[in-house]
């Protein structure tokens, strides 16, 4: 007759097997996995959000391609990192970038993440009153911000000297008046998410983007 002696140890791993048996038990139940996987997802997609930027205006492809120039840059200017999979961060939160309207956007380059449709912001840069209509337009998109062309004389501020110098050192030209628009309107995007870690509440999110609109702090 053979005698079957315990393991020291066998003792403490019995808890251990129990929860590894219960962890696996659960893992084969379809519904839990199911509810485990969109919990998960709720967590990644509450942490990220699309921007779309709409250009209205003249020569919209040029004016499109600045304007996602200039908003990359806001959004590397704080919580950027390496090996990034979205276009950046506002607020600290991840940012995929939307080129909106489509049809210009032929000239944009250096977009990396991947936006979701439609996007939880639109952003509208131009001149007013055409940034207005084309905002009341996309209302029922959900979250619509306009954002006016800087007045003349921006270049004269100094919180948009560090701008200009990273623009310059990026494409090897001065940042244009969308360019530095675009990038206003991130930086006050940034301001409204950060206190709110995301987009919503919606409320919140378009209350603090009216605070600044005659300045960031």
């Amino acid at each position: 007759m053979t005698t079957l002696f315990p393991h020291p140890l066998s003792a403490r791993l019995r808890p251990v097997y129990a929860i590894s048996q219960s962890g696996l038990t659960l893992f084969r139940n379809p519904v839990l996995v199911a509810a485990l996987w969109m919990g998960m997802s709720a967590i990644a997609s509450a942490h990220s959000f699309t921007a779309a930027l709409l250009v209205v205006g003249e020569d919209r492809e040029v004016g499109l391609a600045e304007a996602v120039r200039g908003f990359l840059l806001a959004a590397d200017e704080r919580d950027g990192h390496s090996n990034e999979t979205s276009d950046g961060h506002l607020g600290g939160v991840d940012v995929h970038v939307l080129a909106l309207p489509r049809d210009a956007a032929g000239l944009v380059e250096g977009l990396l993440g991947t936006p979701g449709e439609p996007p939880d912001v639109v952003v509208v840069l131009g001149p007013e009153p055409a940034a207005s209509a084309t905002a009341r337009a996309y209302q029922s998109e959900g979250i619509v911000l306009v954002q006016d062309v800087l007045p003349a004389g921006w270049e004269g501020e100094s919180q948009m000297d560090s701008f200009a110098a990273r623009y310059r050192l990026a494409h090897g030209t001065a940042p244009s008046v969308m360019a530095a628009t675009a990038y206003h309107a991130a930086r006050r995007l940034d301001a409204a998410i950060r206190p709110i870690d995301g987009v919503n509440p919606q409320a919140a999110l378009e209350e603090a983007w009216r605070s600044t609109e005659l300045g960031l702090p």
